[in-house]
């Protein structure tokens, strides 16, 4: 299986956000740029810190991986492929959370 789907964010806000497919956003950003503003739903794992925490990251359905702009995403889905997710489809959402938040869409910031 490849390491990930390219995924554009109108495929991702039409397959996953509008018809509402199951689904495990992992953002990957950094704990500061999360809480900045975060698609909503987004579940942050950083990059660094994603080797050690494999164990969160459901494997009952799709995985789809974001950051700023693309790519630390596809590090993340290789994180992912290396620490054993063989059988789970993993997207990266293409131009990240930058490219959501230029598309006007809803988003979340602050604290949670």
């Amino acid at each position: 299986m490849s390491q990930y789907i390219p995924l554009e964010v109108d495929d991702y806000h039409q397959q996953f956000t509008q018809e509402n497919a199951p689904h495990f956003l992992l953002d990957v950003r950094t704990v500061e740029e999360f809480v900045e503003a975060r698609i909503p739903g987004a579940i942050n794992i950083p990059l660094d810190e994603l080797p050690d925490r494999l164990i969160e990251v459901p494997t009952d359905h799709a995985i789809v991986v974001v950051c700023r702009s693309g790519v630390r995403s596809i590090m993340g889905a290789q994180v992912l492929r290396a620490g054993g997710l063989q059988t789970v489809m993993i997207y990266n959402l293409e131009g990240g959370t930058k490219a959501w938040v230029n598309k006007g869409w809803p988003y979340d910031s602050g604290a949670e």
